[in-house]
């Protein structure tokens, strides 16, 4: 797995395409927590990846309720909110011709259901760490794609 201590890539990788691990599960057996051991995931490697999405603006009469994952500040290999949007707005990190909207979204994770993740939102001409609440607003989806170490 990549070390991304010298920065982030962005990268659409389109020859590429993503597939996902499922998470591993614990079964108790007589008592004990026995691991479930996903033999899938042995064929898939653990990589990250990042989804950017377009705020469309609040719902109208909006009566959703539920919970949701809240995002992490660590999500592991040197991957922390703070060294994330550092990059973000030290230079463009992006491998496609793409200029930030106010109110877009990104997101990075594994390649795992239901793994940690971190949220930032471009506001007022820079990245912060922030998410939504996903009851009440409405994103579209932009592009994906893997995050990779700034090599140069």
């Amino acid at each position: 797995m990549c070390d991304f201590s010298k920065g982030i890539r962005l990268c659409t990788c389109e020859s590429e395409t993503i597939k996902f691990r499922e998470k591993e599960y614990y079964r108790k057996v007589k008592g004990e927590l026995i691991k479930i051991h996903n033999k899938k995931n042995d064929k898939i490697p653990l990589i990250y990846i990042w989804q950017l999405f377009r705020y469309k603006g609040k719902k109208k009469d909006c009566f959703e309720m539920g919970s949701y994952k809240m995002p992490q500040d660590d999500i592991g290999k040197g991957l922390n909110d703070e060294w994330v949007v550092l990059n973000l707005n030290i230079e463009n990190c992006f491998d496609f011709d793409y200029t930030p909207k106010e109110g877009d979204n990104l997101l990075i994770r594994q390649n795992e259901d239901l793994s940690p993740y971190m949220s930032f939102i471009y506001k007022s001409d820079k990245w912060i760490i922030d998410h939504y609440y996903p009851f009440d607003i409405e994103i579209e989806y932009l592009t994906e794609g893997l995050l990779k170490t700034n090599e140069g």
